[in-house]
């Protein structure tokens, strides 16, 4: 059974592909507040909470979800938090919660983390090599990085260059089978931390591609998505 509490409707359905493609059990409440009872009195496999209770802090919440009395105490907990919400729910990383995750980021990321939490193999792989072009004052610079997951509408990059949030790039995106790289503009959307994504990097969100690169990107996630599924 997965757990989700306070997760409003849009969020939510970042979250639902990869539950629905499980069969998971999916039981939603109101609140954070009203998962403890249920979590303290059925083993669940992943609780999601909302950052912000109604009444209790959300420390003490996920301190009786963890209690040793509760039935889900081993269980995993991933907090989504809306953009400028998220200092409280990461210093419990570590400390009861898994994994924190914003109400911003794309669906398929969110997705991504869940299916990690319940240790569901994903159902594709991307190590694509990526070249990211940065504007700077004197011209422009290159950096190097991985595809570690990508959609239509964002990618996750493995990169040591350091980059703020709302930075253009453009990338260049070596597919597999492809000669020629797929290139486009993107915006930075957040960083990525090993604690929480996995990787060190960046998450970037498109904002158009050159020529037909929309379309052979979209060829080749539909092409790998295909043949994961057999």
């Amino acid at each position: 059974m997965v757990l989700v509490a306070g997760i409003g409707r849009g969020p939510f359905e970042g979250l639902a592909p990869v539950l629905d493609r499980q069969k998971f059990e999916v039981f939603r409440v109101a609140t954070p507040e009203h998962s403890i009872e249920l979590a303290r009195s059925e083993k669940i496999a992943l609780v999601i909470l909302d950052a912000e209770p109604k009444t209790m802090p959300l420390d003490e919440i996920v301190r009786e979800i963890r209690a040793e009395t509760s039935a889900s105490s081993a269980t995993s907990l991933l907090v989504l938090a809306a953009p400028g919400k998220a200092d409280e729910p990461r210093e419990l990383i570590g400390r009861g919660v898994n994994r924190v995750m914003l109400h911003g980021d794309p669906p398929e990321l969110i997705g991504q983390q869940v299916a990690a939490l319940l240790d569901i193999a994903p159902r594709s792989t991307f190590r694509y090599p990526t070249r990211l072009l940065i504007e700077v004052a004197d011209g422009s610079e290159d950096a190097l990085g991985a595809v570690i997951n990508i959609s239509k509408s964002g990618m996750l990059v493995e990169t040591e260059t350091e980059f703020e949030p709302g930075q253009h790039v453009v990338v260049s995106i070596n597919l597999e089978n492809e000669k020629e790289p797929v290139t486009a503009k993107a915006e930075v959307v957040r960083h990525a931390h090993s604690e929480r994504d996995g990787v060190e990097g960046i998450s970037v969100r498109f904002l158009s591609f050159v020529g037909d690169g929309r379309d052979r990107l979209e060829a080749e996630l539909e092409a790998t998505s295909d043949a994961t599924s057999l």
